[in-house]
């Protein structure tokens, strides 16, 4: 199948450019990491996306400016006109076309982000499209402003062999590998039909930042009372266990990613050399 993958450079983009080559499907990248002219929040981008949507069966809508809690906490007008203007020009091309939107376990708490997924659902259900609800997608993602709970705690143990949480952590999560989401991406597409109009794509497993650390290791620091950034524990909807279930379990993704990178690697040998 020729599908195209908006966002492709970005965590589940990634895995799910390799999952899809991996079963033969013909896959286009678009993001804006790889040409500015890929940048959907601009509308003279406009005509060579809808020429592109136009020339593939299937789309995968991942493209957003998003974030972890540090990030998505602390909106900006940018951010909110930003994201807005994705939607807005994105969704005009995927009329008549089959596609999934990824929204989030935010859409309904009320927040900036989960506010912005939630107008994405509606507009999919529009058109309809599938809506991917995902639930805290973890993988490889360099450290920054943007980067999710699980490198930011990995890049505090490597920096600093110890790790200082922003609550408790007694907040509860479900975390799921990128690889097990693009799994599931690629399976929910195969049965489009059959797909309700939101999906919930999970681990379907209660973990605790504090349970999260201590995977990463023991020496740890709790900030009581320190802000939330879900204001609301959902449960997921079991449905797509029907056709799918996830294979990576929390510690196996979080010990896959404590090895060693390509980079830290060279730089070790530099450092003997």
């Amino acid at each position: 199948m020729r599908v195209l993958v908006l966002g492709s450079r970005g965590v589940i983009g990634k895995a799910l450019v390799s999952q899809l080559q991996s079963k033969g499907h013909d896959v286009t990248e678009w993001d804006c990491m790889i040409d500015l002219k890929h940048d959907l929040s601009n509308a003279l981008n406009n005509p060579g996306l809808q020429s592109v949507v136009s020339q593939n069966e299937f789309v995968f809508f991942l493209a957003f400016d998003v974030g972890g809690a540090k990030f998505i906490t602390k909106p900006t007008i940018d951010f909110l006109s930003r994201n807005s203007l994705i939607m807005a020009n994105t969704f005009s091309t995927l009329e008549n076309k089959r596609f999934i939107f990824a929204s989030s376990t935010m859409s309904n708490m009320g927040v900036p982000y989960g506010t912005l997924k939630l107008i994405g659902q509606q507009y999919t259900k529009l058109l309809n499209g599938v809506s991917a609800r995902f639930w805290n997608v973890y993988g490889m993602e360099d450290y920054g402003e943007k980067s999710h709970v699980i490198t930011d705690f990995i890049h505090q143990y490597k920096s600093t062999g110890k790790i200082s949480m922003l609550s408790s952590g007694s907040e509860e999560r479900q975390f799921l590998h990128a690889r097990d989401c693009a799994e599931c991406l690629e399976v929910m597409m195969c049965n489009f039909p059959e797909m309700p109009d939101i999906v919930d794509v999970t681990s379907f497993e209660w973990k605790s930042i504090r349970t999260v650390a201590e995977l990463i290791c023991q020496k740890i620091t709790a900030q009581p009372g320190g802000n939330d950034s879900h204001t609301e524990k959902n449960e997921p909807d079991g449905y797509i266990l029907k056709f799918w279930r996830p294979s990576i379990s929390l510690r196996e993704g979080i010990t896959e990613l404590l090895k060693p990178s390509e980079q830290e690697n060279e730089s070790s040998v530099r450092l003997t050399g």
